[in-house]
């Protein structure tokens, strides 16, 4: 018994340090027209990444592409050289640095970074899907990271309120009819 568990342990440490790609909300719920931050986060890569490209679709029609800010974390010392594409309801993210060290780029970013923010704006009800596709990671060595995951994203925007009737006047068919009966 006590091999199955250390078994297990030794699995867990190892699940935990496991690189994920995701997208996450700056809240769980949204009403129509109110902006959507959407970061796309690098979690559990600890060897310095030089740079990314990725796909990030949307349904158009919902969430209308306002803007994309780079995360700080691509140089310890110069400005970030993020580029973008849409493409319908695609966008195409990018960002690379080939002039500084792995070992730099790692001391700047952490375990856990944002690599972009993305911006929409509300546009209608219900709940939309954000897709990340096509994602290709570089490390501080140039070469492609291999063994990540993603997680994708869910975007909860509300609909319009719906007035409630008064309890009352639900009742007051019921009631007049009851009075006509004893009438």
């Amino acid at each position: 018994m006590k091999k199955l568990i250390a078994l297990f342990a030794l699995c867990l440490t190892f699940s935990s340090q496991a690189t994920v790609i995701k997208v996450e909300l700056d809240k769980s719920q949204y009403q129509k027209d109110e902006l959507v931050q959407a970061q796309i986060r690098i979690q559990g890569y600890e060897d310095g990444l030089a740079g990314f490209k990725l796909d990030l679709s949307y349904w158009s029609a919902a969430l209308g592409f306002e803007s994309v800010t780079f995360g700080p974390h691509f140089s310890p010392v110069e400005p970030n050289f993020g580029e973008y594409s849409q493409s319908g309801s695609k966008l195409t993210i990018s960002e690379m640095n080939l002039f500084d060290f792995a070992w730099d780029l790692a001391a700047v970013q952490g375990p856990d970074f944002t690599l972009a923010t993305i911006t929409f704006k509300a546009l209608n009800s219900g709940v939309h899907k954000l897709l990340l596709s096509k994602i290709e990671l570089t490390d501080g060595l140039g070469d492609k990271v291999t063994d990540f995951s993603s997680q994708n994203g869910l975007v909860n925007v509300a609909g319009p309120a719906i007035p409630v009737p008064a309890t009352a006047l639900l009742l007051l068919p019921a009631l007049l009819m009851l009075a006509r009966r004893r009438a």
